[in-house]
């Protein structure tokens, strides 16, 4: 016995590493979900129907704040996006990224992008909120003063020899030829 008995729905949990998208913002997604279900479009009076509804639920999704983390929360959540337009992503399109992204970062794809966000997260809140310590600021200060740093290379046919310079360049030739130099 398979545990489900027909006619039932069987509830299918969501990959929780991947935080489902929230925003404030009024999302077209919920204001007019009926936009992005292009499989309940009727092709029988225009065949051409439901390729103009899915250009018209990707046009809704271009301008959305959350697109980018919808479209990683579809792609981590395939049994519960098996259709519909989600981040401007058709069925199609989502099985092709899912397949390119098992391909480069392996089957837990989903937990390495999750590991990644939560860094990102990270150090933009320790950017916002940790300044550099006083301690820090020295030792930035103290390593650009200790950094050995060499003067620009004369460049005859740009600036003229000064007599600083040239002194510079007796001095070297001096020591150069005393067997002396470094």
């Amino acid at each position: 016995m398979s545990g489900s008995r027909p006619g039932t729905a069987t509830l299918v949990a969501a990959d929780t590493r991947l935080r489902f998208p929230v925003s404030d913002q009024p999302l077209a997604c919920r204001t007019e979900p009926r936009v992005f279900a292009i499989e309940d479009v009727s092709t029988t009076d225009d065949p051409r129907a439901r390729e103009k509804a899915t250009a018209q639920a990707k046009q809704a999704c271009s301008g959305c704040p959350v697109a980018a983390e919808c479209l990683k929360w579809a792609l981590a959540n395939p049994d519960l996006t098996p259709t519909g337009v989600w981040a401007a992503t058709t069925k199609r399109e989502r099985k092709r990224l899912r397949k390119q992204l098992v391909a480069r970062l392996g089957d837990d794809w989903p937990g390495v992008v999750a590991e990644q966000d939560r860094r990102r997260r990270e150090q933009q809140r320790a950017a916002r909120t940790a300044p550099p310590t006083v301690r820090d600021q020295a030792l930035a200060r103290l390593e650009l003063e200790l950094v050995p740093t060499r003067p620009e290379p004369y460049n005859p046919w740009s600036q003229p020899i000064t007599p600083q310079q040239a002194a510079a360049n007796r001095r070297v030739l001096e020591r150069a030829l005393t067997g002396k130099a470094a």
